[in-house]
């Protein structure tokens, strides 16, 4: 789950998310945004929720000095799962001060079937944008890094999802502003990701 997609236009994420584009004139619409390439996405802040900032996928230690690159040769960070958040030096500390809503219109997924792997596209029916819950930390020099939740696949991606067995934590509209509230208790918090929100999603088999 390396890959993310947003093919939503300026005018509907800023209308999905009732927030403006923080740079605008930088925003594109990607079909796949490759994580493991040291990529920009769009974030919600609880800082700045009336602001799509870009962060870089992929979380660094708080105040960090080095290379993106080097340290995710050390640990992979594009996702935390749930479970593993309040146990973690990288991670326990954001969730209580530094959480982050990215806005996608998918993800992708892969199936090992028959020797080879199967690429599928999952997607909302309507193809709006939604939420992904993540955290985020800054690096010394200003740039915002971040990971999204992951948690135990849903029914319905559990069937085709045998190669990571998990799926990122989506955040309903609802929730946005329990997760992005600065007066959000843990208990809040700890309620939305144990409990994930189901949806019905639209699963699209693709080639490449």
């Amino acid at each position: 789950m390396y890959k993310l997609s947003n093919l939503a236009s300026k005018s509907l994420i800023e209308d999905f998310t009732g927030s403006k584009l923080r740079y605008p004139k930088l925003y594109r619409p990607r079909r796949k945004i490759d994580g493991l390439k040291e990529q920009n996405i769009n974030i919600l802040l609880m800082e700045t929720p009336l602001e799509i900032s870009f962060g870089i996928w992929g979380a660094l230690p708080q105040m960090y000095e080095e290379s993106w690159r080097k340290f995710q040769r050390l640990k992979s960070t594009l996702y935390v799962r749930a479970n593993e958040i309040d146990n973690s030096v990288l991670y326990r500390d954001a969730l209580l001060k530094r959480r982050c809503l990215v806005v996608v219109t998918g993800f992708y997924t892969y199936e090992l079937r028959s020797n080879t792997v199967e690429k599928y596209l999952v997607e909302k029916p309507d193809r709006k944008p939604f939420y992904l819950a993540g955290v985020y930390n800054y690096t010394r020099d200003g740039f915002y890094t971040c990971s999204i939740i992951s948690v135990n696949p849903s029914e319905q991606l559990n069937s085709i999802n045998n190669l990571h067995e998990t799926m990122p934590l989506q955040i309903p509209d609802v929730f946005k502003r329990i997760w992005l509230n600065t007066e959000s208790t843990k208990e809040e918090i700890d309620y939305l990701i144990s409990k994930p929100y189901e949806t019905k999603f639209d699963i699209q088999k693709i080639a490449s």
